[in-house]
C-alpha cells in the first residue's frame, strides 16, 4: 500500500500575471495560459514575457521551476509598502507647493512671490 500523496506539480499553483523563473535563469512574468485536452482548466503552456529582454514566447509547464512573486503579494505589498508616499502628497497644490519653497502661506491678499528679493 502506497502511503505517499503525490504533490501536485508546481506549474499547476501559476495565475496570469506572476513573476516565474523559467529554465535556470530567466525571469518571466505570465501573460496567459493555455489549457490541456484532458483538462482544459489545467495549464500546460504559457505565455510568458521575459523582464529583462521583453521577449513574449510560450514555454511549457514542466519549465516553470519557481514562482517568484504571485500577483496577489505584488499588489499587497504596494499598497502596504512604508516607502512610498500617498498620491495627495505629489499632487500641485498650494500646500504643497509652500512646502517645496518653505515660504508663508499664501493666501488671498497676502502673496508673496517666490522671486521677490526683500531689501
Amino acid at each position: 500500500m502506497i502511503s505517499e500523496i503525490e504533490e501536485e506539480p508546481l506549474f499547476l499553483k501559476v495565475k496570469s500575471r506572476d513573476t516565474v523563473l523559467v529554465g535556470e535563469d530567466e525571469i518571466c512574468k505570465v501573460l496567459s495560459f493555455v489549457g490541456g485536452a484532458r483538462d482544459p482548466l489545467a495549464p500546460t503552456l504559457f505565455q510568458v514575457a521575459n523582464i529583462d529582454t521583453g521577449e513574449i514566447k510560450f514555454v511549457h509547464g514542466e519549465e516553470v521551476k519557481e514562482i517568484v512573486c504571485t500577483y496577489e503579494a505584488e499588489v499587497k505589498k504596494r499598497f502596504e509598502s512604508p516607502n512610498e508616499e500617498p498620491l495627495y502628497n505629489f499632487l500641485p497644490t498650494v500646500e504643497n507647493y509652500e512646502k517645496k519653497i518653505g515660504k508663508k502661506k499664501l493666501n488671498g491678499d497676502q502673496k508673496e512671490s517666490p522671486t521677490s528679493i526683500d531689501p
